[in-house]
């Protein structure tokens, strides 16, 4: 074992001791912190070493102590490229500046310092032995100067200046066994959209305006105006394949379809073909060419669905029926979920004989999407699937496309969560449409933005999705449609809209978190110009979030007190943009309260002002406790712009 004097521990970020990457973005500063100490009295230094991963070469920058000399040091660095970056932390004692912190304080005690500035003498020159040749003029002019000198009093003069200190702290001793070094631990720095979007979530055969007609890729271009005034930058896609016939789902999920019905989109596969093609209804895949090119023009890209389910009729069933799970009758299992049956979909077994060539071909599906300009993938059920598999599927697919994102559809235990986050998911669906009360709410992003969790797991806050439409929304009146907007949109920097939404959309299915008529069955189409619609608030609020940097980033979350239970305030600060959100989660009544707001941790005067950035109303507070009141019929949120 390698003897190390200088002991090295408690890094971060760290996931798992180093064992999977942390999390980073494209220009944001990485802290680095950790706590070193060696025995006895000698001061010690600390450098942290950042590469790119493959690479020799280290960049090297100092590590300061930042507590009083209390063990605890940090840094930070800013990456400049997408990709995995290392990092080590490297600990060294500099003895010719801890000589000369002793030597100052005898020289201070009157002491004799013979025997000191020859040991002195001694170290500058091992300092020069250690610089390049160029620098050695240097040093011996120096050593020169000081041996020619009798004085004692001069030598010190000279051996104790602050310059000579630094000169030769330029080259200390790396190489004895005075130093220590940590395990080189990883950050995945991926590209600014991984940390802050706005997903509008489509089914594009909705896209039409002509009942029971599917829409088509041409649809969804002509809405693309709409979607772009409101503010939104991903334009996510259910599945777009063909859907299978045999066994297939009929309006409000009968399980007879009646003709005419579309089917689930989840079903995937007929006999023109499976994830590899388009369904034909919507066009080709010249015409999805096209439409990812217009997309761009709207500074929008396509996110799609990558829902790894196959219909009866898919080819697969034809070409590798070993990669399908079977009965003892030999038959091929449909998906189950006892006593639910699923019989237009069969799932596949990724642990079945074939399956070093079952999982090439679905990387090779991911990385064909990405061909044709898809940087973002919404991974359907993912837990169902092996996490090994994912960890070397996105591997692969980041090796060729470096910028593809991947959204975890997880929703499931935290634990499983949390670890297809570590093994390369950037983003990963939540619990927030579960999430209702104050406590409930502040426990959650609490724990997403003020644990270990937030170095590695990113949640794209939907408002709702196609498959859950909480009972909060049931016939809900708009006010309760914005109250879950401005939460969403303000608690999380990355977040998703489905769409309908915007039109307050709140029919159930009887007691079932979902709603009725769903289009995961049949074809819809919906009346955008509606002027109920809550458009014009997302809109707002998307402004709002472009506009305001606190909004864009993760881990910069502090909730704060007041005196309200239905109301709940919480702060978001970045680089100067400090913002106090305040909802009211009450869509009937008035609400009304006594902030608790310590304006003194953001350097703010006493007397201060707040601009609402939704009534532009501009307010004056003075110290820690302010009153608040939001009539939901007016207003369900305050966004305030401190100054």
């Amino acid at each position: 074992m390698q003897y190390q004097s200088i002991l090295i521990q408690n890094i971060t970020p760290s996931v798992d001791g180093g064992k999977y990457p942390a999390k980073s973005r494209l220009g944001s500063q990485v802290q680095v912190t950790c706590e070193a100490f060696r025995h006895g009295h000698d001061a010690i230094k600390l450098i942290l070493k950042v590469r790119d991963e493959g690479k020799k070469r280290w960049s090297e920058q100092p590590m300061p102590c930042e507590n009083g000399g209390l063990d605890f040091y940090s840094t930070s660095f800013t990456p400049d490229s997408i990709g995995t970056k290392e990092f080590q932390v490297f600990g060294y004692t500099d003895h010719y500046e801890n000589w000369a912190h002793d030597t100052i304080k005898k020289r201070d005690a009157g002491e004799d310092l013979t025997s000191d500035l020859i040991a002195g003498t001694q170290l500058l020159e091992a300092c020069k032995n250690r610089a390049p040749k160029k620098r050695h003029p240097e040093f011996n002019k120096l050593i020169n100067e000081v041996q020619s000198i009798l004085v004692n009093e001069d030598k010190s003069e000279i051996l104790l200046s602050d310059a000579t200190i630094a000169f030769a702290g330029e080259y200390p001793d790396k190489d004895c066994f005075d130093t220590g070094e940590s395990e080189i631990y990883k950050v995945r720095v991926d590209r600014l959209a991984t940390e802050y979007a706005s997903w509008y979530e489509l089914f594009p055969r909705s896209a039409g305006k002509i009942e029971g007609q599917s829409g088509t890729f041409k649809d969804v271009e002509n809405l693309l105006p709409y979607i772009n005034d409101m503010g939104f930058n991903v334009l996510y896609f259910t599945p777009i394949h063909p859907i299978g016939h045999t066994k297939r789902k009929g309006k409000n999920n009968a399980l007879v379809a009646l003709e005419g019905d579309p089917g689930s989109p989840y079903a995937i596969g007929d006999e023109t073909g499976g994830h590899f093609s388009i369904h034909p209804e919507l066009g080709t895949l010249k015409d999805f060419d096209k439409l990812v090119k217009k997309c761009a023009e709207y500074d929008m890209e396509i996110a799609l669905d990558f829902a790894l389910n196959c219909s009866p009729d898919h080819p697969y069933l034809q070409e590798h029926p070993d990669w399908f799970y079977r009965r003892p009758d030999g038959s091929i299992k449909f998906a189950e979920n006892p006593p639910k049956k699923y019989e237009d979909i069969y799932p596949l077994n990724f642990e079945c004989e074939d399956k070093d060539n079952l999982w090439k071909e679905i990387r090779n599906i991911i990385l064909f999407w990405a061909s044709h300009g898809v940087k973002t993938f919404r991974v359907d059920n993912p837990h169902t699937k092996p996490i090994q598999f994912w960890e070397w599927c996105i591997a692969e697919v980041l090796k060729k496309y470096p910028d593809v994102i991947f959204l975890s559809e997880a929703f499931t235990k935290p634990r499983v969560m949390e670890s297809l986050a570590k093994i390369g998911y950037h983003q990963s669906y939540g619990y927030f449409t579960w999430r209702e009360t104050k406590e409930e709410l502040t426990e959650y992003f609490d724990y997403l933005n003020n644990t270990d969790v937030k170095d590695y797991m990113l949640c794209n806050v939907f408002t709702t999705t196609p498959d859950i439409h909480p009972k909060y929304l049931h016939w809900a009146k708009p006010e309760m449609f914005k109250i879950r907007l401005a939460l969403a949109t303000t608690l999380s920097p990355v977040y998703g809209m489905y769409s309908g939404y915007e039109l307050c959309e709140n029919v159930p299915v009887g007691y079932k978190d979902e709603l009725l008529d769903s289009e995961k069955y049949e074809f819809k189409v919906r009346n955008y110009d509606d002027p109920s619609s809550i458009a014009p608030l997302v809109t707002q609020l998307n402004q709002i979030r472009r506009t305001n940097q606190a909004l864009q980033k993760v881990g910069n979350l502090k909730f704060h007190e007041v005196t309200n239970d239905k109301l709940i305030m919480y702060s978001k600060f970045q680089d100067g943009n400090l913002l106090l959100i305040v909802v009211n989660l009450d869509p009937e009544n008035e609400q009304s309260g006594t902030t608790s707001f310590p304006f003194w941790q953001f350097d703010l005067p006493e007397n201060y002002k707040v601009h609402d950035l939704l009534s532009d109303a501009v307010y004056h507070w003075n110290g820690e406790n302010n009153f608040v009141s939001l009539n939901p019929t007016q207003q369900v949120a305050h966004i305030f712009r401190v100054f």
